[in-house]
């Protein structure tokens, strides 16, 4: 049975605030630092972004200190069970749960709660807590799982990319791409942007100019025959992108003196 001790939902303190506890609180601290703290731990200093998260357990010491501005939520708890142990999830050290949001508003609930003096508080707040670690557990696992996955995945998009960047001309479409990674389009285009910070047509097109731009200085060779080798669907396309990309035609490109 989770029991709340006090609770506080954006709480703010003085600028540069410290809170040092050397022998913990006596009870367990859940906090999620709504601005950048200092977090000072047996061998070394965490400076945090807005939304950190730490539990910590009893007799642990609690020590930080804002870098300006003091503002957090917080639940001083005991508990039959370490929720790090029944919800999986780290203790006594800084960690960044994805679904802020949702453990902001959970916070918000339990205050409400605590406050209320209404018929089974207890209980409410005991299932109000349960449903916070066991959010942030979920959503802990799920993002191991997912760098899991993109690690797995990294070397197979950097092999592909490196070949469809190396073979341009041909024709890279989306289906294909998909079909080389076993993805559907939608994990296909996350993974990608993920990793390289763009898109399959992005780096592709980029890939086709750079290749036009090189024949076109050292090929005697027509504007419609670069548009080929270079996997442009026609002459036209070729020719709007280029000068787009590059300011001018072509065939004036291919006419201008090279040093």
């Amino acid at each position: 049975m989770h029991q709340l001790n006090f609770c506080e939902y954006n709480r703010s303190n003085h600028d540069y605030d410290t809170i040092f506890r050397p022998a913990g609180s006596g009870d367990y601290l859940f906090l999620q630092f709504k601005s950048p703290m200092k977090v000072y731990t047996e061998d070394r200093i965490v400076i945090t972004k807005e939304n950190a998260c730490i539990l910590y357990t009893p007799g642990m010491p609690q020590h930080y200190q804002a870098v300006q501005k003091f503002r957090n939520s917080y639940l001083h708890f005991s508990s039959d069970e370490n929720p790090a142990r029944c919800f999986p999830m780290p203790e006594n050290t800084v960690f960044y749960p994805e679904n802020a949001m949702q453990i902001d508003s959970l916070i918000s609930r339990l205050q409400q709660e605590y406050f209320s003096g209404l018929p089974h508080r207890e209980e409410a707040v005991h299932a109000l807590m349960t449903l916070l670690f066991l959010s942030i557990s979920r959503r802990l696992t799920q993002e191991t799982a997912q760098k899991e996955e993109a690690g797995l995945l990294y070397p197979l998009f950097q092999s592909l990319r490196l070949e469809m960047l190396t073979e341009c001309e041909k024709d890279w479409d989306l289906e294909r791409l998909c079909r080389r990674v076993n993805l559907e389009k939608s994990q296909f285009y996350m993974y990608y942007r993920s990793f390289f910070s763009s898109t399959p047509k992005n780096d592709l097109l980029h890939a086709r100019l750079e290749k036009a731009k090189n024949l076109l200085s050292n090929e005697a060779l027509q504007v419609k025959e670069v548009a080929q080798l270079c996997g442009f669907g026609s002459q036209a396309h070729f020719t709007r992108y280029f000068k787009s990309c590059c300011g001018c035609a072509p065939g004036a490109y291919a006419r201008q003196p090279r040093m």
